[in-house]
């Protein structure tokens, strides 16, 4: 093999090198892309609350967990960890889970609290999920975005 042939053969090698480091750092873009997505905000309708929708790799990420709404004699109950409060009034709420990865602040009537159950007078019909972990996320996202 003479000079030039090796010539040729480095330049090959070298274009196919750097063609496949461009694709490679256009998947990696792309993951990072998904990766940073922030959660969106759909604005709230007729009064009610903003609905938060989170990214599935945000909901991995903070851990997020749900635990239906439960039947007692009387009422409704849900875990105490469900529970947030407002700064301004002090009204007890907690996040649904209305679709998907979609979160809406929902309103509950406190009647009594037994460790780490608390027992509502008024809130979301049974079956509905409440966030359990994750809370602190999705009320910062909903403030973060502009929602009130």
């Amino acid at each position: 093999m003479n000079i030039r042939s090796h010539q040729k053969a480095a330049a090959a090698i070298l274009t196919a090198l750097v063609a496949s480091a461009s694709t490679g750092c256009a998947q990696v873009e792309a993951v990072e892309i998904e990766h940073y997505q922030p959660s969106k905000i759909t604005p709230a309708k007729d009064g009610g609350h903003p609905v938060v929708t989170l990214t599935k790799l945000g909901a991995q990420r903070i851990g997020l967990r749900t635990e239906p709404v439960a039947t007692r004699s009387g009422g409704t109950s849900i875990p105490y960890a469900s529970i947030l409060y407002d700064a301004d009034q002090g009204q007890p709420y907690v996040y649904v889970n209305t679709g998907g990865l979609d979160f809406e602040r929902a309103d509950v009537t406190i009647e009594t609290i037994k460790a780490d159950t608390v027992n509502l007078s008024a809130g979301p019909p049974v079956g509905t999920r409440v966030v359990t972990v994750g809370l602190p996320q999705i009320h910062g996202a909903e403030l973060e975005y502009g929602a009130y």
